[in-house]
């Protein structure tokens, strides 16, 4: 490279060792993998008797995004109308026994009356029993903690 002035020569060695260099020596994250979030149905286990129930697996199965491991207790929280005219609130408690069952407590409670209006509270139904865990694959959205019973919202 006789004739090549040394600051040209520089240039061109820099441009050729700088690719093999920052290849060598810049680290780089490992390929990302989409991380799809864990989704669990829950299956109620409860014995057959009579009554009406404002519960979660009212409107087809229950879904989540966690099971029990995390020893989190999970409340699903229904509200309607009943025919006393007075607004309830059914509670479904679910508490971890294992990462894959909860034992499982429905009860109901009036939260207000309209004027002149008494809670029927002889005509509660409570029930007991326990839910297992399935992980499955699925996208569909959680089911809600807290909402109105389909059709029991307003006063007749």
């Amino acid at each position: 490279m006789a004739g090549v002035p040394l600051n040209r020569m520089r240039a061109v060695v820099l441009v050729v060792a700088l690719p093999l260099l920052a290849g060598s020596s810049i680290e780089r994250p490992p390929p990302s993998k989409e991380v799809t979030p864990k989704k669990f149905r829950l299956d109620l286990h409860v014995p057959d008797q009579g009554g009406i129930y404002f519960s979660a697996w009212g409107n087809d199965e229950v879904i989540t995004d966690h099971d029990g491991s995390d020893g989190q207790v999970v409340k699903y929280r229904r509200k309607y109308v009943w025919s006393d005219g007075c607004t309830w609130e059914a509670t479904e408690t679910l508490t971890p026994k294992s990462a894959d069952r909860y034992t499982y407590r429905y009860r109901e409670a009036p939260l207000s009356c309209p004027k002149g209006a008494t809670a029927d509270t002889g005509a509660t139904t409570p029930r007991d029993g326990t839910v297992s865990v399935h992980e499955i694959d699925s996208t569909k959205p959680n089911t809600p903690l807290t909402a109105w019973a389909r059709g029991w919202e307003k006063r007749s």
